[in-house]
């Protein structure tokens, strides 16, 4: 005797035993190691005679809020208290603050960009045939029409110096500047939309500002708290609702969180340039999409053509090669069946955000092992493959690190968008072929 089970009650056992197993499962993905904990020496420029500080002068904009931000950032310091009033001169270990926020630049460009987007239409033909009856047949073709796309190219540039002196202001004890700036691009309507606001975003960069003056003058070593990214890897009968991360960037993150940072970094890379495999659960979708992107893989006429009968479709692993070869002649299907493949996965998107994972982590281990040019590498690289500000926002930080940055400058090609195009420098585990 044999025993059918609908696809429908096979759906719902896997949904209940889902919702029986899922509190296990949150416990087991909450234990994963993400965190690098690097402790950071006391800055050389830290007064360590100081414990109480005055905010005396506070000029430039945005002045009010920032000296808000300020305020509450120096209250979460145990070793320094903000000061309400002046203090007296003969209180030695107090001292006197002024602040100027000496450039805050905010400026958005819009672009209207001429492109050319090529569309796959399908029409309805009536054919004849021997037997003398009509009948329909589905023709596709690639038709090309020009659009305008709107970019909205956002630059934001702060600067805020500060002055420390003794109470009585005839001696200083430090001064320094520190700057700090976003550049980014949003492409399309409903990325547009979801810009963050302006000030907002300031904020943000002058809270990051503070933080660092902080980190300067308090004399304190200071616990960094570096989190690492998992990746992804959703358990396909789960709906994407449960996810454990790419097995090996959590295995490299671990070696990352005990110190073993060689190790890591090799995870990391084999992630980059490990061979790619389907999944046993991989599907093969032929959408107008994966047409397109054919298409402009130079994919023949002569093969693409055949393709079109199996529009809307998708196949399983056990499924594809048969199709394909039932289509296509055997020349083609070996020289052409990994690229039609590689380009109707359903799991690519997968792929480019594990890619930008690894190369953000390995960017934040450069950049605690002070190999700058590494990490922003790697950081413009993750930006490349899944556009983030996090990403860019690391980057440009250690730009403002290495030296003179300024994002206003039109004659600077330095954006997180071309060094994503760049090379990798010399030190890094795997190089290009010339």
């Amino acid at each position: 005797m044999r025993l059918l089970i609908s696809d429908s009650r096979i759906q719902f056992f896997h949904i209940s035993l889902f919702a029986a197993l899922f509190p296990a499962f949150l416990f087991f993905s909450g234990c994963s190691v993400s965190q690098i904990y690097h402790e950071i020496p006391p800055s050389s420029e830290a007064l360590t005679e100081i414990n109480s500080i005055y905010i005396d002068i506070f000029q430039g904009e945005q002045s009010v809020l920032f000296n808000k931000i300020l305020t509450h950032e120096i209250n979460q310091r145990p070793l320094l208290k903000n000061l309400l009033l002046l203090p007296e001169k003969e209180q030695t270990n107090a001292a006197v603050l002024s602040v100027e926020v000496r450039r805050y630049a905010i400026h958005d460009e819009e672009e209207i960009r001429q492109q050319t987007q090529i569309i796959l239409v399908e029409h309805e033909v009536l054919q004849d045939n021997p037997a003398g009856l009509n009948t329909i047949e589905r023709v596709f073709e690639f038709v090309e029409k020009p659009y305008n796309e709107r970019l909205i190219h956002r630059t934001l540039d702060l600067e805020i110096y500060y002055t420390i002196t003794n109470v009585s202001g005839d001696k200083t004890l430090y001064s320094n500047v520190e700057n700090a700036s976003l550049k980014q691009s949003y492409t399309g309507e409903e990325n547009i939309l979801l810009i963050p606001d302006p000030v907002d975003e300031m904020a943000r960069l002058a809270q990051l500002l503070m933080q660092k003056f902080l980190d300067r003058i308090t004399p304190e070593p200071k616990e960094r708290v570096v989190e690492l990214e998992e990746g992804t890897s959703p358990v396909p009968w789960t709906f994407g609702l449960l996810d454990f991360g790419h097995p090996r960037i959590i295995r490299s993150n671990h070696f990352a969180t005990g110190k073993r940072y060689d190790l890591a970094l090799k995870g990391w890379y084999y992630v980059l340039f490990e061979p790619r495999t389907y999944p046993k659960s991989e599907r093969f979708f032929f959408s107008d999409e994966v047409y397109l992107r054919l298409k402009k893989a130079d994919l023949p006429h002569t093969t693409l053509q055949p393709l079109l009968e199996i529009h809307g479709k998708s196949f399983d692993q056990d499924e594809i090669n048969i199709v394909l070869l039932g289509l296509i002649p055997n020349q083609d299907f070996e020289r052409y069946a990994q690229i039609i493949k590689l380009h109707t996965r359903i799991t690519q998107n997968i792929d480019r955000l594990n890619l930008a994972s690894a190369h953000y982590n390995l960017g934040v281990v450069y950049h605690l092992r002070n190999e700058l040019e590494l990490a922003e590498y790697h950081f413009a690289q993750a930006n490349a493959y899944n556009p983030q500000e996090k990403y860019s926002q690391a980057w440009t930080d250690l730009q403002h690190l290495q030296g003179d940055y300024n994002p206003l400058d039109k004659l600077m090609d330095r954006t997180v968008e071309s060094a994503g195009k760049l090379n990798p420098p010399e030190g890094a585990l795997l190089q290009p072929k010339n």
